[in-house]
This record gives structure tokens, sequence and C-alpha cells, in this order.
């Protein structure tokens, strides 16, 4: 089977309790698929920026406490 088309064909050929758990099935795996969060990632020029920001950010604090 290729297509979305076939699959379907297929599916209405179970008996009804079988369509029921297939359904069930896809929308366990679906449900785990959208619990995984996409992997995020940063540029080093966007990570390097953020560093410099506390550092500044760092060194406010320093002088304003007199450190």
């Amino acid at each position: 089977m290729n297509s979305l088309e076939e699959i379907e064909a297929a599916a209405q050929k179970l008996p009804p309790e079988q369509q029921c758990e297939l359904l069930a099935r896809l929308a366990r795996h679906l449900e785990m698929i959208q619990a995984e969060p996409e992997p995020r990632t940063f540029s080093n020029e966007q990570m390097q920026q953020w560093f410099d920001d506390d550092e500044r950010e760092g060194r406010e604090i320093r002088e304003l406490l007199g450190l």
C-alpha cells in the first residue's frame, strides 16, 4: 500500500471492531508524536548574543551594587 487511498480502502474492509482498534492505535501514535517537542536549534550568533547580554547585565548589576 503506497497511498492513503489504498490504506483507507483496506481499512474499510476491516470489521467495525478492528476499524475502531486501528483508529485508537493511530490516535495513540499521534499523541506520542505530538508530545515530543521539536528540538530547538540556535545559531552560534544567537547564543553569543545571549552570552554577551548576560555579561553586560552582570556588569551593570555589579556596578549598581558597587562590587
